[in-house]
């Protein structure tokens, strides 16, 4: 499934709502400025609704996501913002990434009177929308991160937000998640290797534990889920943590942080008896 569609769209002119006009900015993709990627328009060979609606209702998600566009701004069909909304709820649970980030925009705000604002939800679609590699998403996390975000609960965390413009700064035309690492670094909010794209995510995006009086630092819950989210396998991870111990109690909500980042039982069972 790609994840950018090219469509050559005449958006109508009597859009007066700002956020009817950012969904259907994000939502026809003419280009994805807000990420950094630039795509080029190109026209798209012409598709019936007909055709469209068929393949939609035998649950193609690029073809619901199309067919929610066509509804949304009224493109080759009647306009029916409605059905063009329950069109795109249907490709986003279908894991259709551009679809989920364009539900993360609605939610976020509010698209009355269709989804109320609902922040948490919002997130949600952004993160999974991110868990495809979809660059937008991914920018969208890191200054999320970048800054602080009271709506969502995001904490400001440079370190986190480096990590997440690296994932989107890997993919072609990511121009401005990498002159955002590069800003973070001639700030001083990261080191230079943390601001090195090229490198894959792995053990090295885990700072190095400097010891405090004899005794190696704790790993708290944010650098357990960046190595978990960097692909270190549960046994390495596990390897770590014994070595070095954590910060934070496994409660429930960091149970479930960790479950949703890849963890497995028996690595939070060591986790569970590696407090210090």
């Amino acid at each position: 499934m790609g994840r950018y569609f090219h469509r050559s769209v005449v958006l109508p002119m009597n859009l007066d709502q700002p956020l009817i006009r950012a969904v259907l900015g994000r939502i026809v993709l003419v280009c994805v400025i807000a990420a950094g990627v630039q795509v080029a328009v190109v026209p798209a060979p012409a598709q019936s609704i007909d055709s469209l609606k068929k393949q939609a209702k035998d649950g193609v998600a690029e073809a619901q996501y199309e067919l929610a566009k066509a509804y949304i701004n009224g493109e080759g069909i009647g306009k029916d913002v409605k059905q063009g909304v329950e069109w795109l709820q249907k490709a986003a649970v279908q894991e259709h990434a551009p679809a989920q980030d364009a539900l993360w925009v609605m939610y976020r705000k509010g698209f009355s009177p269709y989804l109320a604002k609902d922040p948490k939800r919002a997130l949600e679609w952004l993160r999974k929308s991110a868990d495809h590699n979809y660059a937008t998403a991914e920018y969208e996390i890191a200054l999320l991160y970048l800054d602080g975000d009271g709506e969502t609960s995001i904490p400001r965390n440079p370190k986190e937000a480096a990590k997440w413009f690296r994932k989107a700064a890997r993919q072609p035309g990511s121009d401005k998640s990498r002159a955002s690492l590069e800003d973070m670094l001639h700030k001083g909010w990261i080191t230079k290797q943390e601001a090195n794209w090229h490198a894959p995510e792995g053990v090295a995006s885990i700072p190095p534990k400097e010891p405090a009086k004899g005794k190696a630092a704790p790993f708290s819950l944010a650098e357990v889920e960046t190595g978990l989210k960097g692909w270190i396998p549960n046994n390495r991870m596990s390897i770590l943590v014994q070595t070095y111990g954590v910060n934070f109690s496994l409660n429930g909500e960091a149970r479930n942080r960790l479950l949703a980042d890849g963890a497995d039982p028996d690595l939070l069972q060591v986790i569970s008896n590696s407090k210090r």
